[in-house]
């Protein structure tokens, strides 16, 4: 499981899965993310849009990588589990979630 510190910049390269199998995302494709309560009942971090240049990406490979800014990071109060909600809009909509664990940074 990844772990989301708050306070860091995170960027987690996440591989998403159709039926066990990777495949391409298609470069023009609309890939967000956000990060939600293992619930789903809050938004943690509103969504942002993925890179398909980002570094490490590999959208061929259905490598997406997701970005969080210090700032968004910073206003997360609460440790514990936490899911990445990542939604691929290639003409249709599919979503995955993925569980990351949220750890409280003190330095500043």
């Amino acid at each position: 499981m990844s772990v989301i510190v708050t306070g860091d910049d995170v960027a987690l390269p996440i591989t998403l899965k159709k039926d066990n199998a990777v495949f391409a995302i298609d470069a023009g494709a609309t890939v967000k993310a956000s990060l939600i309560s293992a619930d789903r009942t809050a938004v943690l971090i509103a969504p942002v849009t993925c890179s398909n240049v980002a570094i490490g990406t590999d959208w061929p490979n259905s490598l997406v990588v997701v970005e969080f800014s210090s700032a968004e990071t910073s206003a997360i109060t609460t440790a514990g589990t936490a899911l990445i909600e990542i939604q691929v809009d290639d003409g249709g909509k599919n979503t995955w979630f993925v569980s990351v664990d949220i750890e409280i940074g003190t330095i500043e």
